[in-house]
């Protein structure tokens, strides 16, 4: 599962009491602002119990970035 899809699921402020994090931060992650670092996906995957996978943490930011990049060098 993505962790924007696990967020939404289950509220910026569910997900920021189970991963120790701030609400803003949690919204940072769903909205691609921002990715966890490392050693915050482990424990996101720990907390998830495997829901969210190092994947569904990264692969959705990447593709956020790349089709960012894409528009701004078409600009």
């Amino acid at each position: 599962m993505e962790l924007a899809v696990y967020i939404q699921k289950y509220s910026d402020e569910a997900a920021a009491e189970l991963f120790g994090v701030t609400k803003r931060t949690i919204a940072a992650w769903r909205r691609m602002e921002r990715a966890p670092r490392p050693v915050q996906s482990m424990h996101i995957i720990k907390q998830t119990q495997g829901k969210v996978s190092w994947e569904g943490i990264y692969k959705p930011y990447a593709r956020y970035r790349e089709r960012q990049s894409r528009k701004a060098s078409e600009s």
